[in-house]
């Protein structure tokens, strides 16, 4: 299930411009049941080693403006927020928790909820253009000479496309329980590589590059319903990997 909320208030938002942590901490207070919360937070839905939360989310959408000298992101009411999830479970909690409150926090600053919209499921083809909500993050740890590092990978990268397979396989795995027919996933890039659309983030004390922008995706349908709820590539529960189909 897919929820946007939007929110209105009298001020603007006022939040560090590296904001991820603060909207993942508003999703996780919002859910109802304390003890799927801890699962959520600190387990997620194991695949050998890797674990996995299965949601995502949006950045803040909104009318905004950037206070670089003071690190700072004000936004102005009204702003939406998009949750995504293949458990229904997990949006039908916060959006009941959050539909019953007087108001919602983000950052020490109140906010009405304005709307909030269960969206329609898309109809998942073979072919799709997408649009980044939020960065695509896909990268390896790389050793040289004993030391390790992280290596962000472009979407115009070979290996780029082959390792959102191997990830969206193991999440579908998760999810369902047995491995998906005929995988495919192709992701083409809109234009030439163009540097604005790199984001260079901070989730906390770690850097982060990823990926905004257009791309067209050839896909197994039931994988692109995959990355449509839970997030294509990596880190998607710290607020990257959120698209819609155009």
């Amino acid at each position: 299930m897919r929820v946007v909320l939007e929110f209105s208030g009298d001020k603007e938002l006022h939040l560090p411009i590296q904001y991820n942590h603060i909207v993942q901490g508003f999703i996780y207070n919002s859910m109802t049941d304390g003890d799927f919360s801890a699962f959520m937070h600190d387990e997620g839905f194991k695949h050998g080693k890797r674990q996995f939360k299965l949601f995502t989310y949006s950045r803040l959408e909104g009318e905004f403006r950037l206070l670089k000298r003071d690190d700072k992101i004000l936004i102005k009411p009204p702003f939406k927020l998009t949750v995504s999830s293949p458990i229904d479970e997990f949006i039908y909690d916060i959006s009941q928790n959050i539909f019953k409150k007087d108001f919602c926090v983000f950052n020490n600053q109140t906010f009405k909820l304005n709307s909030i919209n269960i969206e329609n499921p898309p109809v998942f083809r073979d072919k799709a253009r997408i649009k980044f909500l939020s960065p695509v993050v896909t990268y390896s740890t790389i050793e040289d000479k004993g030391v390790r590092y992280t290596y962000y990978y472009s979407p115009w990268h070979e290996n780029f496309s082959d390792l959102l397979l191997k990830n969206l396989l193991k999440k579908y795995e998760v999810i369902y329980g047995e491995k998906v027919k005929d995988p495919y996933f192709k992701l083409y890039p809109i234009g030439n590589e163009n540097v604005k659309y790199q984001k260079i983030m901070k989730y906390k004390n770690t850097v982060i590059k990823g990926w905004m922008g257009i791309y067209d995706v050839e896909c197994s349908p039931d994988l692109l319903k995959v990355a449509y709820y839970s997030g294509l590539g990596a880190k998607n529960s710290q607020g990257f990997g959120c698209f819609e189909i155009l």
